[in-house]
């Protein structure tokens, strides 16, 4: 019999979370507890095989998401953002059914909503479909970073001391993703020579950092897919806002002008407003995101051989 107060107290580590997250049946004697708490009817459970968090699928309209004690935040974000978002966005955003505790491990439970992984379309869909994506996609951060954000003070990160956390850290970041020393040292200065526009902010807005094809569901109306839903807000926090651009530009996009310019555009950028000082500022700002890998977030085919310097890597990925 598991003693899920013992595994849960004992879990303190990343490392020990990802032992817990591939044991099912621990994974699935949580899940059921919250199920017997909130006294739910009857229906299969099965998890999602990706996420940071344990996410379970249950029934066809329910999600149960479990956070460990050292991702409250993450719990905090999406919990609050939920909330925020509820009903003003022109996609759907999941509706909170309930949250709580079990043994200091936070957990909501939402609705789920139906439709298909942008991530498991993008690379086989037409390119005037993934134009008219991009431009959904650029009218929707704009709808969401025009929203009020009264009420998220709880997830403001203070954009300036955040910032230079991630400039202080920023080579050593990369040196563990294993990006190339010619690169490496290149940074300080390539940072240093745009500062000003990382650092200085306006109008704080609300960031999910996380504009990625794995958190958008599209569905398909007369042949053509459109974004219908929007996933995912553990990541949020307030600041500025050409920090959520940086997912659409290395995920979507692919240094594919046309993309990048139909995207920028539907955010509310003129032409005239892209600029080489923008490329720059995205670049550094690619740089210094708090997951940044390039390796990883680069998605152009054999773009190591292309780069040679930090100036090429900002022309393949943005330059206007």
């Amino acid at each position: 019999m598991i003693n899920l107060q013992d595994v849960l107290s004992s879990t303190h580590s990343f490392e020990d979370f990802e032992i817990l997250k591939r044991d099912a049946d621990i994974r699935n004697f949580i899940a059921k507890e919250i199920i017997e708490t909130h006294q739910l009817p009857e229906a299969p459970l099965k998890l999602f095989s990706e996420g940071t968090n344990i996410v379970f699928a249950y029934g066809d309209d329910t999600v149960i998401k479990i956070f460990p004690p050292f991702h409250l935040d993450q719990f905090k974000n999406e919990f609050l953002v939920l909330k925020h978002l509820q009903g003003k966005l022109s996609v759907k955003t999941p509706t909170i059914k309930a949250e709580g505790e079990i043994f200091g491990w936070p957990y909501i439970i939402m609705d789920q909503l139906n439709g298909t992984l942008l991530e498991t379309l993008w690379d086989a869909m037409n390119h005037d479909n993934k134009m008219i994506i991009m431009r959904e996609l650029g009218s929707l951060i704009r709808e969401v970073h025009s929203l009020p954000i009264s009420g998220l003070e709880e997830i403001d990160c203070h954009w300036k001391h955040f910032i230079q956390q991630q400039i202080n850290s920023c080579v050593e970041q990369h040196r563990s993703a294993g990006l190339s020393n010619a690169l490496l040292e290149e940074i300080p200065s390539y940072l240093d020579s745009t500062k000003d526009s990382l650092i200085k902010i306006e109008k704080p807005v609300l960031l999910t950092g996380e504009y990625t094809p794995m958190n958008f569901l599209v569905k398909q109306t007369d042949g053509v897919w459109h974004i219908d839903a929007l996933i995912d807000f553990g990541d949020s926090m307030l600041g500025l806002p050409e920090y959520d651009l940086l997912g659409p530009g290395a995920f979507l996009i692919q240094g594919d002008k046309l993309l990048l310019r139909e995207f920028l555009n539907s955010y509310g950028y003129t032409s005239n407003e892209l600029t080489p000082a923008l490329s720059h500022q995205l670049m550094a700002l690619m740089l210094l995101h708090k997951y940044s890998n390039l390796k990883i977030q680069v998605r152009i085919e054999d773009w190591k051989s292309k780069v040679h310097n930090l100036k090429d890597l900002e022309s393949l990925v943005w330059g206007f």
